[in-house]
């Protein structure tokens, strides 16, 4: 009997010895990291982060910097590490000018100015474990308007919410899952050229790095300031998305509560998770800013794409702080090798 005993330890700790560990616990994501890398985005000295100028230069080079400070391997198959080149082809001036000044009008002008160039989505790759040919995905674009007010004092458009919020949250998120030993690759990509009309979004699901078909989750974090913490969590995303089971349950994890109403979802198409989407990747945008379309509009009907988007002593990121914990748990779950949904159909939807 005690030979036997010792026979059946001897397995127990063989067995032991061939389980991997499981993943460690990622400290809180917390109001002021998120505010230290906003401000820096958002500074005047990044120039409104616009693509094609001296702010794009500034910007990538901050946003590499994060990525292989935190441990990432670069993801981008360009000459510099982590940077991910794409063509902008010139977009031909308009018959008849626009009657008013807009920074709208003034971006669109600038555009027009700039010809042909080459622009950059960041791209860094968190490697699983235990690999099974299968990844995770979180995008959000890091540019914005540039110099779009030349007439008036304040002459920059920062974009603090719009997209430094989301920027945040993804270097936030990435520094934590860089230490948690998830079993599958996870990809963060900053997009540039956004408010170009997806541009990088769409150079990335035309070229991927990896195949589109491997995606079994997409998460795209975009103005994610605008509501407060303890937001209900609703979700953007293609309809009957399977990935609303894991927004649900992730919520649910955080103590949060579930929105289903889809108010929302007439933003499906102006953000970078469609770019995917429409090739049939599972992409959600999930988060409190979208539970509360009041809010939304709020911020779309006063700082949207203005001077005055920028950060301030009083700018609330107590919802920003929830979301970005958010996504360490929907990326937890996703990045498992337990996690299954129905293969992506990996073509434009309505072909």
């Amino acid at each position: 009997m005690k030979r036997f005993i010792l026979g059946i330890a001897a397995l127990l700790v063989a067995g032991c010895a061939t389980v991997p560990p499981p993943p460690a616990p990622a400290p809180a994501i917390t109001q002021v990291e998120l505010r230290e890398t906003m401000a820096m985005l958002s500074s005047d000295a990044f120039e409104g982060r616009m693509a094609g100028t001296a702010g794009e230069t500034k910007t990538i080079a901050y946003l590499a910097e994060r990525m292989r400070a935190a441990g990432l391997s670069s993801g981008a198959r360009g000459p510099t590490p982590y940077l991910d080149p794409f063509a902008i082809v010139a977009r031909p001036a308009r018959v008849v000018a626009p009657t008013g000044k807009s920074a709208q009008d003034v971006f669109t002008a600038h555009i027009e100015q700039l010809g042909n160039l080459t622009s950059h989505n960041v791209v860094g790759v968190v490697r699983g474990r235990h690999p099974d040919g299968r990844a995770v995905l979180m995008m959000a674009h890091w540019d914005h308007l540039g110099i779009c007010a030349p007439a008036v004092v304040d002459k920059i458009c920062n974009g603090a919410i719009d997209n430094a919020s989301g920027d945040a949250a993804l270097i936030a998120v990435a520094e934590r899952v860089a230490h948690m030993g998830l079993d599958r690759d996870v990809w963060f990509v900053l997009t540039g050229a956004e408010e170009w009309g997806l541009l990088g979004a769409k150079a990335f699901a035309d070229n991927p790095p990896l195949p589109l078909a491997s995606i079994v989750a997409g998460f795209n974090l975009d103005t994610i300031a605008i509501a407060p913490a303890g937001a209900r969590v609703a979700m953007i995303a293609a309809p009957d998305s399977p990935l609303e089971p894991l927004v649900i349950e992730a919520a649910r994890a955080m103590g949060r509560q579930w929105d289903g109403d889809h108010e929302a979802d007439n933003f499906l198409r102006r953000q970078d998770g469609w770019a995917l989407a429409e090739r049939g990747v599972p992409m959600v945008m999930a988060g409190g800013s979208f539970s509360d379309l009041a809010l939304l509009n709020a911020f779309l009907k006063s700082d949207y794409h203005q001077p005055s988007d920028e950060l301030r002593p009083s700018t609330d990121l107590g919802g920003a702080t929830d979301d970005a914990n958010l996504h360490v748990e929907l990326v937890r779950h996703a990045a498992s090798r337990h996690f299954k949904i129905r293969p992506p159909r990996v073509e434009r939807v309505g072909d």
